[in-house]
């Protein structure tokens, strides 16, 4: 018996736990020393003191006799952890379970120190609040370049309007400056026919009228809408080359057209026909740089498993191969400073693939030139 006294005495005192006894009055009964080194007491300072000594305040202490030792002897399990106090005053978190005894006068503690599991967590915590911190901050950052980048690509795109307009505005500009100069030569040498003025005054009229209506293409083509709509590539086609065409053709650029697709897209209109317009006049732009003398582009659209496709083909002398995973970078061109800001592809992709829920993808054709493919879902 002795020897199992003494042998349950070395397994109290040495135990990797602390083991805390109290009475149904919290009155603390036994301790062994595990327990001691946690909360920094001396044998002598718990025994026979009430649990509060334990406890950061009588706050702390009530509420404790409330959840945990009053589960405990109703006979239900608990495990807890929660903050006890230190003989420095310091704070300490353990992890504690009950269990009653001796017809449940006294209850039975196990405790085991988590004070550094907690700091840490605690301090894992403090440092996620800082990513999360320094993230928002770095998203902030990001969401204003990107609209510094919009803007930019905005001033591109009105550079580029302004350059077509000026172009289509320039032969019937010229036509009613020669009209209205013939006509005030007849005036001068009084040779007036009616028939002859009123043929004259309808050719102004008819340049007029296509200026008018120059001006309502581009107008409708660049304004700012958001709005989703039921469309066709076909149509984003035509509409486009209602702007670019007569640019393309003035530089000797032959156009061949292979509608096969049809099919109803649901899209960004304006958007998309504004990333059409970028890709043909990439093309434009090659073929001069390159001085490339017998050009063509081949816009073909067609149907697959579900997506429909739009391929712009030229024959401009194609993407270096080390460029071919830059192009759709920002700020990346292979223009000159004063032709190129590498903004046009970059948004491009960002238009097909995050707004429009595409792709954008480009290639090296067999025709020593380059291919853009666009792809977007079908509306069924």
């Amino acid at each position: 018996m002795k020897n199992k006294e003494k042998w349950f005495e070395h397994i109290f005192n040495n135990s990797g736990v602390g083991i805390l006894i109290v009475d149904k009055n919290r009155t603390i009964l036994e301790v062994n020393k595990t327990f001691c080194d946690i909360v920094g007491y001396s044998y002598e300072e718990l025994i026979n003191k009430h649990a509060r000594v334990l406890h950061i305040s009588d706050e702390s202490s009530k509420k404790f006799g409330e959840i945990a030792f009053n589960t405990v002897l109703e006979n239900n399990t608990l495990d807890l952890e929660y903050k006890f106090r230190h003989r420095d005053g310091s704070s300490i978190w353990i992890k504690i379970t009950g269990d009653v005894i001796k017809d449940k006068q006294e209850v039975l503690w196990i405790i085991t120190n988590i004070n550094k599991r907690v700091m840490f967590q605690e301090e894992l915590a403090k440092l996620n609040d800082t990513l999360n911190s320094k993230i928002d901050s770095q998203i902030k950052i990001l969401r204003e370049k990107d609209r510094q980048l919009q803007y930019q690509g905005r001033l591109a795109q009105m550079g580029e309007m302004l350059n077509m307009i000026s172009h289509q505005w320039r032969q019937p500009l010229m036509s009613i400056s020669a009209t209205t100069s013939f006509l005030q030569a007849k005036l001068l040498i009084e040779e007036f026919n009616q028939e002859e003025f009123l043929n004259e005054l309808h050719l102004i009229d008819d340049s007029a009228e296509h200026l008018s209506n120059t001006i309502n293409d581009f107008r409708n083509f660049f304004k700012l809408d958001k709005q989703k709509v039921i469309t066709s590539l076909e149509d984003i086609v035509e509409n486009t080359l209602k702007i670019v065409k007569p640019i393309l053709l003035n530089n000797q650029i032959n156009l061949i057209i292979d509608f096969k697709s049809h099919d109803n897209i649901y899209t960004l209109e304006n958007e998309l026909r504004q990333v059409v317009l970028n890709i043909l006049k990439n093309a434009e732009d090659a073929f001069i740089e390159n001085n490339i003398k017998n050009r063509t582009i081949q816009i073909k659209t067609y149907s697959k498993n579900d997506f429909a496709y739009l391929d712009i083909s030229d024959n401009a002398g194609g993407i270096k191969e080390e460029n071919l995973n830059k192009i759709f970078n920002t700020y990346f061109t292979t223009k000159s400073s004063t032709n190129g800001t590498g903004l046009g592809l970059c948004m491009s992709k960002t238009i097909i693939e995050d707004n429009c829920k595409g792709y954008l993808t480009a290639i090296n054709n067999k025709n020593n030139g380059a291919t853009f493919s666009i792809k977007l879902p079908i509306k069924k």
